[in-house]
């Protein structure tokens, strides 16, 4: 049984398709697991503006971290994909060391530079009333990008040591942690002491740091048992290895590039939390009609588009590592058919996913969430749709030209793409409303996608006809879903109105129908076929009949 799991993980290992769909799938019940708590804090905050705060909150602090430590567990991985292929075990000794202080350090200067920046931002976000409550979050929040990057760490070496099935756990875990504290604490706050639910705002903040302290102490404990082999590597080792001082070189001239791919690609959190609550202002919203509208964006819209784009850093952290060992052996077909294959994943599933927050905007915020007007709410929640499909391409086309060493390329885009958006954010939403920041991402997006896949065919020789057929196809079966769903809704199974749990059930029902439409129209078009070298039909057969032989 053991030596079937042992050949089951080097399947995984060897495979991008089952690394990034392993690597998903934590990061999928880790966001869904965020999803299902924001629903009864939801309840529990009772309130659009402390939503917002929330959620703007997170925004601010998930652009600080991204800015000081998104590099290293990038580099981290990647050098220790290369040392691996050249089974230098010392240098794997040497790149955990320099990672861990690293980490460490940045994380370090992140915290301090959060904690500072707490008043000023509190203020702006917020204005004069609300900067207090606002402030607070700021700097409960910096605690954890001290202790965030340093989990980071230990994730990003053995991550680039293709151990993806730990990097899904982790995620899980950490997760799991932090919503079983943030609930339990929250409900403790209000319904058992009856205080304010801004101190349960404060606790729900606060969870973040202490489910990092838990993570770290997780993945510590898989650490010690299979870093075993690696130090037992490094005492038989016989080969020359490489100097602490050129790893450094190395792993800075790695991180240095991901770490401005961070500052630019990371704009969509800064500009919502900072120059959405402005063009909001100019456009001449009123302060309710802004906490809901910001609500929606930052809070909700939030956590339902983190569904679909959980791909990005799910076949990210699992590209990395097969393209950089790909490069390194120089087979440069295996580089080409990895590429295509990532990102005909990213259509095949992306794609509905996204489309389906469009179609049942209104039946996630009537069944799940607070908001004092469902009607803006939903519509926003709508226009979101479209900024989660695009947030979740446009990543992993970026880290492709970082992993196959473009970075030159990958930053230009990224640099187009963030002057773009900030030059007509606040004059798109000055005249059209909040729509306009949604449709502000849309020019530099594409020409991240379509830049990136020129200069990739021109190096590399990829050709992506597969790519953009996978992209037709699936987009025709949207059409499918669109005119299934309507017709449920016509007959009934509307999940918009009435009470919470018929509301929910047939919601349930609907949804169920929807995307059993889009895979069977998908098998038919032989979709499956091309994304995953096989056939759903053809698998969903011989498990049946393995299920009746075995009977």
């Amino acid at each position: 049984m053991s030596e079937k799991k042992e050949a089951k993980k080097e399947q995984v290992k060897k495979s991008i398709v089952l690394s990034g769909l392993v690597g998903t799938a934590g990061l999928f019940f880790a966001k869904l697991l965020g999803l299902f708590y924001s629903i009864p804090l939801s309840s529990i905050l009772g309130s659009d503006a402390y939503m917002s705060y929330y959620g703007t909150a997170y925004r601010i602090y998930s652009y600080i971290l991204n800015v000081f430590t998104a590099g290293f567990p990038f580099a981290v991985s990647t050098l220790v994909a290369k040392y691996t292929v050249r089974n230098d075990a010392r240098a794997l000794r040497k790149i955990k060391q320099l990672s861990n202080l690293l980490m460490g350090f940045t994380g370090f200067v992140g915290m301090v530079i959060l904690f500072v920046l707490s008043w000023p931002l509190g203020t702006l976000v917020a204005g004069q009333d609300g900067s207090f409550v606002m402030g607070n979050c700021l700097r409960i929040l910096s605690l954890a990008i001290f202790f965030v990057p340093l989990l980071s760490s230990f994730r990003g070496f053995w991550q680039g040591r293709k151990e993806m099935g730990e990097y899904a756990v982790s995620q899980v875990f950490e997760q799991v942690f932090r919503v079983g504290f943030l609930l339990s604490m929250a409900y403790l706050i209000v319904y058992v002491l009856h205080l304010d639910s801004k101190y349960a705002l404060y606790t729900a903040v606060l969870s973040t740091s202490i489910a990092a302290i838990a993570g770290i102490l997780q993945i510590v404990r898989f650490d010690k048992k299979h870093y075993v082999e690696i130090e037992d590597d490094a005492r038989h080792q016989k080969t020359k290895t490489v100097r602490k001082k050129k790893l450094f070189k190395e792993f800075i001239a790695l991180a240095i590039p991901y770490l401005l791919v961070a500052v630019f690609g990371y704009s969509d959190d800064i500009y919502n939390s900072i120059l959405l609550p402005v063009g909001l202002q100019v456009h001449g919203y009123s302060s309710e009609q802004m906490n809901i509208i910001l609500s929606a964006f930052n809070y909700v819209g939030t956590k339902m588009t983190a569904i679909p784009m959980i791909l990005s850093p799910g076949f990210a952290a699992a590209l990395i590592p097969h393209i950089t060992a790909a490069r390194t052996e120089g087979d440069y077909k295996k580089v080409g058919r990895n590429v295509v294959d990532c990102l005909n994943i990213i259509w095949y599933i992306g794609l509905p996913v996204s489309f389906c927050i469009f179609l049942y905007a209104s039946d996630i915020y009537h069944i799940l969430f607070y908001t004092a007007d469902p009607s803006t709410a939903s519509d926003c929640l709508r226009w979101l749709a479209l900024e989660g499909f695009l947030a979740t391409m446009t990543p992993v086309v970026t880290n492709l030209l970082m992993a196959l060493g473009m970075r030159k390329e990958a930053l230009k885009c990224l640099l187009v793409n963030l002057l773009i958006k900030g030059v007509i954010m606040v004059p798109l939403i000055w005249l059209i409303g909040y729509p306009g920041c949604v449709l502000s991402i849309v020019p530099g997006n594409i020409y991240i996608i379509v830049h990136s896949f020129k200069v990739m065919h021109k190096k590399y020789g990829i050709q992506f006809r597969k790519v953009w057929m996978v992209a037709i196809k699936s987009a025709l079966c949207l059409v499918v879903m669109f005119g299934v769903c309507y017709g449920l809704r016509f007959i009934g199974l509307d999940g918009a109105s009435g009470s919470k749990l018929i509301a929910f059930v047939k919601f349930g029902v609907n949804g169920i129908v929807v995307m059993a439409a889009y895979f069977g129209i998908s098998s038919l078009l032989k979709l499956p076929d091309e994304v995953f070298h096989t056939s759903i039909i053809e698998v969903a057969k011989r498990k049946l009949k393995r299920t009746k032989e075995e009977a």
